[in-house]
């Protein structure tokens, strides 16, 4: 063999490893996923996602990141700090087209949909003892707003503002979901705002310790809210949900969407929605609530286009989806609206 043509081997066998090594990056390149507080549903629901990961060979692992919430996932994954996270469909909508709580700061973008896993509902809560008993009775007590950077403080400004209620009008606090129970159960607070799905387990445990009641939203500011904000549906806390609670309350709900960054690589996107909705993680069990994803109901709710890895796990099994491209950017497919 020539000179050259071993240099040539050499050269291709070289290209070759590094491709295979490339490869082997791709498929395990940690993915960074955003939560929330480390007490809160979304870490949970990350967290038992994260631990799957691990037994799969074929899906990225996953590293849970806790934060403040949805409106920081989606900064932090617009600045490339996270490749994928669970938000608010509300912040989401917001966040990428500039609107409500974005108007100052401009869009998020940079990333698309994956899928949304499991609906959150706005519960307002009280002791059982309170002599709180509805919503407008709120003025002139302390309340729990949620954490800042969270989706929940918008929703609360949102239904405080459907009663023509501003938070000039109570002394409010900034407090996670954790925060906010044991703030209630040392008697520093008189109510606390908390989104997520139900039974939500800082309330449980509130509820185990005092007994609370959730406040219904009146059918007027309920109709008010899902013409103002699409992404919003009725929804139902049924009686008993917690201890102390014996009526049902009537309220609004969200999706929870999980979004990842544009540039992350299509087999990690459909690797990660296998393990969404291959049924082996028992969302619902494991968490004691209402979070277990269905792909029936994965594009409700959802107001941005789909990552293309999404797009094709949603092709594989006959759905089809708004695909997220370069000239979708800053445009949002469906969804709601500020008025």
């Amino acid at each position: 063999m020539t000179q050259l043509k071993k240099r040539t081997v050499a050269l291709i066998v070289l290209l070759a490893f590094a491709l295979c090594s490339l490869c082997a990056c791709s498929q395990s390149k940690e993915v960074k996923f955003g939560t929330g507080n480390s007490e809160g549903m979304y870490y949970q629901f990350g967290s038992l996602l994260a631990d799957e990961s691990q037994n799969e060979a074929e899906v990225p692992t996953i590293t849970v990141e806790t934060t403040a919430g949805s409106s920081a996932n989606l900064r932090l994954l617009s600045q490339g700090f996270l490749d994928m996270a669970i938000v608010q469909a509300d912040t989401l909508n917001d966040a990428y087209n500039g609107t409500g709580f974005f108007s100052n700061s401009g869009a998020y973008t940079g990333y698309s949909a994956v899928a949304g896993v499991y609906t959150e509902a706005c519960q307002i809560t009280v002791p059982a003892d309170s002599p709180i008993e509805s919503i407008e009775d709120l003025a002139g007590k302390t309340v729990s707003l949620g954490e800042r950077e969270s989706g929940v403080l918008q929703n609360a400004l949102q239904v405080l503002d459907a009663y023509n209620l501003q938070e000039s009008d109570f002394t409010p606090e900034y407090l996670s979901f954790s925060e906010s129970a044991q703030a209630m159960k040392e008697g520093k607070i008189d109510a606390a705002f908390i989104t997520a799905a139900i039974p939500t387990p800082a309330v449980t445990n509130l509820a185990d310790s005092i007994g609370v009641r959730v406040l219904s939203i009146d059918p007027f500011a309920v109709n008010v809210l899902t013409k103002r904000h699409s992404y919003y549906t009725p929804c139902t806390i049924p009686a008993n949900t917690y201890a102390g609670q014996s009526e049902a309350a009537q309220t609004v709900g969200v999706r929870a969407v999980v979004v990842a960054r544009n540039d992350m690589p299509e087999d990690q996107v459909k690797g990660i929605m296998q393990l969404l909705f291959n049924g082996q993680i028992p969302f619902a069990e494991k968490l004691k609530s209402s979070m277990q994803p269905t792909l029936e109901e994965a594009t409700e709710g959802v107001p941005i286009a789909f990552h293309p890895g999404a797009a094709a796990y949603y092709a594989d099994n006959d759905i089809t989806v708004d695909v997220m491209n370069s000239s979708d950017e800053g445009k949002s497919v469906s969804g709601g609206q500020d008025d």
